[in-house]
Formats: C-alpha cells, sequence, structure tokens
C-alpha cells in the first residue's frame, strides 16, 4: 500500500489516521481526501473521472473539495495554462492546516480543468454532497 504523503513512519495511513477520525469532515469527503492521496505516481484525476463514480456528481465532488479546503486538507487555485485554459491546482495534504512552508511537509499536487464556476472566480466550497456546504 502507498505511504501517505506528509508524514514519517509506516506504510499506509499509520501514524496519518487523523484525516480518517476528522469529524469535522462527512464520510465522502475523507473518502476522497484518502483516494488522491493513494493514487500512483503520475495519476492525473480530475472533476469528470471522480464524478464518474456511482451515486456522485461534479457538484458533489466539489462540494467534498470544498469541505476539505475549509479545515485545512486542500488548497485550490485556479491559473492559466499555456493555453489560456483556466485550469484548478489542487493540493491534497494528509493533516489539515499545513502547507509547503512547514519542513518536510509535501501535498499531492493535482491539475484539471477548473469548472465554470471556478474559472469564472468563485472560490469556496461548491454545490453538493459535503457537511460543510449542507450547513451552510
Amino acid at each position: 500500500m502507498r505511504r501517505i504523503w506528509g508524514g514519517s513512519g509506516a506504510s499506509g495511513l499509520g501514524v496519518n489516521d487523523v484525516l480518517m477520525k476528522d469529524a469535522r469532515l462527512s464520510v465522502p469527503a475523507r473518502g476522497l481526501a484518502v483516494h488522491l492521496l493513494l493514487l500512483p505516481d503520475g495519476a492525473q484525476p480530475d472533476l469528470v473521472r471522480l464524478a464518474s463514480r456511482p451515486g456522485e456528481t461534479a457538484e458533489s465532488i466539489e462540494g467534498y473539495l470544498g469541505e476539505l479546503e475549509e479545515v485545512g486538507y486542500v488548497r485550490r487555485r485556479v491559473v492559466r495554462d499555456e493555453g489560456g485554459r483556466a485550469v484548478e491546482e489542487v493540493t491534497v495534504y494528509a493533516r489539515a492546516g499545513v502547507d509547503e512552508d512547514h519542513e518536510g511537509v509535501t501535498g499531492r499536487l493535482f491539475r484539471w480543468p477548473a469548472s465554470e464556476r471556478r474559472a469564472a472566480g468563485e472560490t469556496g466550497a461548491g454545490g453538493g454532497g459535503g457537511a460543510a456546504a449542507r450547513a451552510r
């Protein structure tokens, strides 16, 4: 099993199981974070692929990402690629509230086409299935 990024020691969740125990997150948001953290190097997920799983939509995935962002497990930003297209950069961390400035902390960086809402400059949680989104 792949070692979750951002910690030292055992393989798998091991010492980094804080994410799975974080009651501020819905179970699907936790699952999405673990899924992204455990993807093999070079994997290129995107909203369409993530939303293709049974019972999920692009909006629900946006909601889970918003939950993770609110608590600090995810950092997102929209940038323009070489062709001028809006691309969302998503960095996922095994621990909340850390970033690349903390020594020894590495997040998993993914890039995918930005949703229309994100490309238009809206930040934060998208609509859909997360507890944080429902609490608004």
